[in-house]
């Protein structure tokens, strides 16, 4: 197998950092450009594109017991989300409510601070960070995966994750509930988490193959999810499906499309820092993003005098909106790491390191 470049000091996977910084770039560009054609082809496969790389990089050798697992994924994920939720509550009630009309609501004040323990992401309940409903959806995830796979082996796993995925189907059809801690998402999440980590090695020989083939699997792969997704409008935030099955082809052929596109630009372009530090930091960007946008909307269309449905409807405003925002985040980046681990998952660090630069960590930051 070719050996895939590993960032200096560190045990980071590139590939994995591309593919990080693919999928919270298109979960950025998705929440900017609302329900046109390239919401349906990003919402076909961005959000199991990461349930896909956590479970690629999640081993059960890592924990002891399910104390173990427990605890560090409380403080990976689960603390991150309050605290997070809590901050950006506290802004959108004081700040944004007032200055972007997206963010007014007829509900109480209190909604949105009840739907952090709700932790769904549709209605106003989370209208302060509605994407951060993704970070307690992975922690629920996880739990379920760990307590039902950690103790099988062989063919059962994949009759025990078939199993999964028929409770999908059940689940979509016939429950008009969303449970608490979006458990729904989090079931169907498993099926992209499961086949991730039961057929890591598979990934790693098509990561292994040589540039003309990763080019040509990643161009196949590209165009069937854009078949897909022009047919077959997906909202997983809202549970909105016009094709259960189509969705599953959709976010498989778009999951491919994005670790082949990955590898051939780790080949070409080597590591890039800025594409790194961002990877490396997809949760700040998840909870703050959405505010930074708006700051950024606001200012353009002050500005220069732009109405707000061409800066959605503009391909060039959109993409200076989307790269705007991104760039704005790395001071948000900045002060977490440096003054707040805790709110995104990490231990303190030592004085002397420098927070701005790439942190040396694994890829098995699980966000």
């Amino acid at each position: 197998m070719a050996n895939t470049s590993v960032t200096k000091n560190s045990k980071r996977i590139l590939w994995i950092d591309y593919a990080k910084f693919i999928g919270i770039t298109l979960v950025v560009c998705a929440h900017h450009t609302g329900r046109g054609n390239w919401f349906a082809f990003i919402s076909a496969f961005a959000l199991p594109l990461f349930f896909f790389l956590s479970g690629y990089l999640f081993s059960f050798k890592k924990f002891d017991n399910y104390t173990a697992f427990l605890k560090a994924r409380t403080k990976q994920l689960l603390i991150p989300y309050f605290i997070l939720n809590f901050v950006t509550y506290i802004l959108w009630l004081f700040f944004f409510r007032r200055f972007d009309y997206h963010y007014v609501i007829s509900e109480p004040l209190y909604t949105p601070f009840i739907g952090i323990f709700y932790g769904n992401g549709h209605e106003d309940w989370l209208i302060h960070s509605i994407a951060s409903w993704f970070i307690i959806c992975l922690f629920v995830l996880e739990n379920i995966y760990f307590l039902l796979f950690r103790n099988v082996t062989g063919a059962r796993r994949y009759v025990l994750l078939a199993g999964i995925l028929a409770v999908c189907f059940i689940d979509q059809k016939y429950d008009p509930i969303r449970w608490p801690w979006s458990l729904n998402i989090a079931i169907i999440g498993i099926v992209f988490y499961g086949v991730a980590n039961m057929l890591k090695e598979n990934v790693n020989k098509i990561m292994a193959l040589s540039l003309p083939k990763l080019i040509t699997l990643s161009a196949c792969s590209g165009f069937l999810l854009y078949v897909i997704s022009s047919r077959n409008f997906i909202d997983m935030n809202k549970s909105t499906y016009d094709s259960f099955t189509l969705f599953f082809m959709g976010a498989f052929s778009g999951i491919l499309f994005a670790l082949t596109l990955s590898r051939v630009l780790e080949m070409l372009l080597g590591p890039v820092w800025l594409f790194q530090y961002l990877a490396q930091n997809t949760l700040v960007i998840i909870a703050f993003h959405l505010m930074v946008m708006s700051v950024v909307k606001k200012a353009i269309s002050m500005a220069f005098q732009i109405p707000d449905d061409l800066l959605t409807d503009n391909l060039y405003l959109n993409f200076t909106v989307v790269a705007a925002t991104l760039l704005l985040s790395l001071p948000i980046i900045y002060i977490c790491n440096k003054y707040l681990p805790v709110m995104v998952g990490r231990p303190a660090k030592p004085k002397q390191r420098d927070a701005a630069a790439p942190q040396v960590i694994s890829n098995s930051q699980t966000v």
